[in-house]
């Protein structure tokens, strides 16, 4: 199975009409980024992933990227730490000016290949490219381009920015091991983590589960049935002590992906019980 196929299974959908779904210029928004590659080439997405709750928003079907370019990239085609205000007060007043006088939603900006495109969703074209003028008659210094298609499915936000499942879990553990230290956890301590995996098949699971106590981890249910994700019900749940900093995690995730890649399962992420206390609880 695809990987957008497995974010349709695990993530959400939206069963809203039209005249139920909220003003998408109003709703709370919720931005987060990760570091990928698109087109052999590294990139920083920020996407706001609350709009995935209601979209594709069908009134909003024309798709608008606005592109700056930075002045003395770095080789791998980030800006540098002196331009890094100046970026920042571009894209504020480009999120204000397409909010304002062409009432369209800011969904997604890539930074990659030395510039930075956001991305915009509007119910009317009339606007979006003469905007691109009044933006670079502002910050003349600046070279902009722009591009303008419709996307009346939402493509662009759903199969080119929309974080993957490894991606989304990189994200997941940023923020919960960001609250875990605002709790006052001790990251460097090692815990015991449970982690969860969902295959198509009993024989797949068995194979994983006898290979992951081979390895050392404890298999704490390889015989457990979810009616939640179909096609893949045969759950295991297997423990693991190791530190939760941030490096650590990502190497565990990583690890875990590709492991169960090997038997055409899903990695579902972890949870803990902290200091042994089951009312408070870390997923």
């Amino acid at each position: 199975m695809e990987d957008k196929e497995y974010q349709d299974l695990l993530e959400f959908t939206t069963g809203l009409e039209e005249e139920e779904l909220p003003d998408l210029l109003t709703m709370p928004e919720d931005w987060d980024t990760y570091v990928t590659y698109l087109d052999d080439e590294k990139a920083l997405i920020s996407l706001d992933l609350e709009v995935a709750k209601v979209a594709p928003v069908l009134s909003y079907h024309h798709l608008l990227g606005i592109q700056f370019l930075f002045k003395n990239p770095t080789e791998d085609g980030f800006y540098t730490e002196e331009e890094r205000e100046k970026l920042f007060e571009i894209e504020d007043r480009i999120a204000e000016v397409y909010k304002a006088e062409a009432h369209a939603k800011h969904v997604a900006t890539i930074t990659t290949g030395g510039g930075r495109m956001m991305y915009f969703y509007a119910e009317s074209d009339e606007w979006l490219a003469g905007l691109v003028g009044k933006i670079a008659h502002e910050f003349s210094d600046y070279d902009f381009n722009y591009l303008l298609e419709a996307d009346a499915p939402w493509n662009f936000y759903f199969n080119i920015v929309y974080p993957t499942l490894l991606d989304m879990q990189i994200i997941k553990n940023r923020r919960m091991l960001r609250l875990m230290e605002e709790q006052g956890e001790d990251l460097t301590k090692e815990r015991e983590v449970t982690h969860w995996f969902y295959f198509n098949n009993g024989a797949s699971r068995k194979q994983a589960s006898v290979r992951m106590r081979d390895g050392g981890c404890e298999i704490l249910d390889d015989n457990f049935f979810d009616e939640r994700i179909p096609e893949y019900n045969f759950g295991l749940r297997v423990l693991i002590k190791h530190n939760m900093t941030q490096e650590t995690m990502l190497n565990v995730t990583y690890a875990l992906y590709d492991f169960v890649e090997k038997y055409e399962g899903m990695y579902d992420g972890w949870n803990i019980i902290p200091d042994g206390d089951p009312e408070k609880d870390f997923v």
